[in-house]
């Protein structure tokens, strides 16, 4: 029991809004995307945010939050009803370096660790209230 081996479900993904390429592809990792043979869509929006945490005296900013927020909405391919939606988010922390090849660095690291959280939320979601109600 739960030993079984299946093929992993495929989904058409269906991004509404411009968003980075390195926050794309991290949901594209996740969610094995193919249109042809899908059972099931996900209508996505992406938000991504930055938001200053830590301020100098001066004014310069020392530390960032990345923020991403995923509202999504699950589709049957066949019919085209909508299953399930909801918004997830993941979150993540950076320090700014001394030079802006480091701080460039560093805020794509935290952007990957926000979406990763977010996408694992949306993931686990999916799985308990479409995937798992059938």
């Amino acid at each position: 029991m739960g030993n079984e081996l299946e093929s992993p479900l495929e989904f058409d993904l269906i991004f509404n809004n411009e968003l980075s390429y390195e926050t794309r592809n991290n949901i594209k990792n996740t969610f094995p995307d193919s249109e042809a043979t899908a059972l099931y869509s996900i209508n996505l929006n992406v938000t991504e945010n930055q938001t200053p945490l830590i301020i100098n005296s001066n004014g310069t900013v020392s530390k960032y939050r990345v923020e991403i927020m995923i509202y999504f909405e699950v589709h049957e391919s066949s019919s085209g009803n909508s299953l399930y939606s909801n918004v997830s988010r993941g979150f993540s922390e950076y320090l700014v370096q001394t030079s802006e090849i480091q701080t460039n660095e560093k805020f794509k690291q935290a952007t990957e660790i926000a979406t990763n959280e977010a996408v694992q939320m949306m993931s686990i979601m999916i799985q308990n209230n479409v995937l798992g109600s059938q």
